[in-house]
């Protein structure tokens, strides 16, 4: 089960890890920009996430198991997350802070269930992937237990949230490569 190691080249993370960079740049660049393009923009990034994950999900069970399942379950939730935003943009407005709050939690957790498949790979893969992971982790319970930190600096926070989980999508696909 845990034999085969090569992944190659993950194109979809990669891409993954560029869209949210992009997102953590458009976000920090034009904190004025209308929250409707930018529920747009984060729908667009949930469901590229959920399609991403979705996508290499043979492939990381056959790595981690049963585990995988953790994965695809929230990679499900970050496509309906994504499509509630596309289709319902009040919605996705009046909940923004908490509905990102969980988003940041359930990608974490999601990345933390799976990150021991990178072991393989190389430590220092793991290893950082890992604390990517944890600080991502403790940005979404910090939304989540004072969502007025997300209302004071929604645009720093979720910069940072993007941009950490897009560098560690573009490390994950390099770690791949092997």
């Amino acid at each position: 089960m845990f034999n085969d190691h090569r992944w190659g080249f993950d194109w979809t993370e990669f891409m993954t890890g560029i869209v949210f960079l992009i997102a953590a740049y458009f976000v920090i660049k034009q904190p004025q920009a209308a929250l409707l393009s930018l529920v747009f923009l984060f729908a667009i990034a949930a469901i590229i996430s959920g399609v991403t994950t979705i996508g290499g999900y043979t492939k990381l069970r056959r790595e981690t198991g049963l585990r995988a399942n953790f994965a695809l379950v929230f990679a499900i939730i970050d496509i309906l997350v994504g499509l509630l935003f596309l289709f319902h943009a009040p919605t996705g407005v009046l909940v923004l802070g908490y509905v990102f709050a969980f988003w940041f939690l359930i990608d974490s957790i999601e990345r933390l269930t799976v990150v021991s498949h990178l072991r393989v790979l190389g430590t220092g893969y793991f290893v950082l992937s890992l604390i990517l992971d944890i600080i991502s982790l403790a940005l979404g319970i910090l939304l989540v237990i004072n969502p007025m930190i997300a209302v004071i600096s929604f645009n720093v926070l979720v910069s940072f949230y993007f941009a950490v989980f897009g560098i560690n999508a573009i490390l994950i696909a390099f770690a791949r490569r092997n």
